[in-house]
């Protein structure tokens, strides 16, 4: 047992009298393929040098995403107070992983939407949303491929809705790691996850 890992950052979660949580997620729904991606950030672990000082670290993936070239995040609106995120633990004692999944739900059925199915059902994808209290989370890594299933209800009634339903699936060994890098959104625009203010990129 000498060479085995005995480190742990257990501690106390506290739950204030009145503290708010609010449900669901923001509109705007940030994404992009992965083979524009030249570098993740990454996961703290418990053997890095240094290493995480408290247990909310190991949930918080440290770094920016590097892109390559022109490439910048996307973004998809979803229908207001339909969409939501969730996560499961899976496996066997010693491969345990986390299965993150989200329902992405946007009004409508048009040809964007189509193509974007079209596409993203066979590509593998990363995508960032921000809760409601404003932190951002990420779907996607290196190491699992992300699997997105369309699908689309025209309605019966008069009154109904038409949607389409993108569902989100993938493994992880963080649930929704929290992600407060940088997100360019265009060539000289990006937000910044820890406040999540947009500002001008600097230019070298």
């Amino acid at each position: 047992m000498g060479n085995c890992t005995t480190k742990n950052l257990y501690a106390s979660i506290e739950a204030c009298p009145g503290q708010k949580t609010i449900p669901g997620i923001r509109r705007r729904l940030y994404y992009i393929d992965k083979k524009s991606i030249a570098a993740f950030p990454k996961l703290g672990d418990l053997d890095d040098t240094p290493a995480p000082t408290d247990m909310a670290a190991l949930a918080k993936l440290k770094g920016d995403f590097t892109l390559q070239g022109d490439a910048v995040f996307n973004f998809i609106d979803l229908k207001d107070d339909a969409s939501n995120v969730t996560f499961e633990t899976v496996g066997e004692d010693g491969s345990k992983l986390f299965n993150n999944q989200a329902n992405a739900i946007v009004t409508g059925m048009s040809d964007d939407v189509k193509g974007f199915a079209r596409q993203a059902v066979k590509d593998d994808l990363v995508f960032v949303y921000q809760d409601r209290a404003g932190k951002f989370c990420v779907l996607g890594n290196e190491m699992f491929k992300l699997h997105v299933t369309p699908s689309g209800d025209t309605g019966s009634e008069a009154t109904g809705t038409i949607t389409s339903t993108f569902a989100i699936q993938v493994y992880d060994e963080c649930p929704v790691p929290t992600y407060t890098g940088k997100l360019k959104i265009a060539a000289n625009l990006q937000i910044d996850c820890t406040t999540g203010e947009e500002e001008a990129i600097p230019q070298s």
